[in-house]
């Protein structure tokens, strides 16, 4: 991808897309370690998997717009809403456990 877009590609994709995914899964693990523990898996897990669809997927979506100047921001924006709810996550996660440090 950096051999086809250049150096500045790839060190913006090093602050963002990266960061992204790993929010994206922090977001889906919420939801699928709920569902471990809990009677309604199925929809825990529905639950994190359409989570991470949906802010991978507007992501992307902002990205992938190339005629609508200045829409990239959204994608920045969905990084940051994403983060927000990924450090919640692991508050609640961490209030929540028995090993608590």
């Amino acid at each position: 991808y950096v051999y086809q877009h250049g150096l500045g590609t790839g060190i913006i994709r090093a602050f963002t897309a990266v960061p992204a995914h790993a929010v994206f899964g922090i977001l889906m693990g919420y939801f699928m370690g709920k569902a471990k523990f809990s009677t309604n898996r199925i929809a825990l897990n529905l639950t994190g998997l359409l989570a991470a669809t949906v802010f991978h997927g507007a992501y992307d979506l902002f990205l992938f717009i190339d005629f609508i100047p200045g829409i990239a921001v959204g994608a920045f924006i969905s990084l940051v809403i994403g983060i927000i709810l990924s450090n919640k996550a692991i508050k609640k996660h961490q209030n929540s456990s028995r090993f608590k440090v």
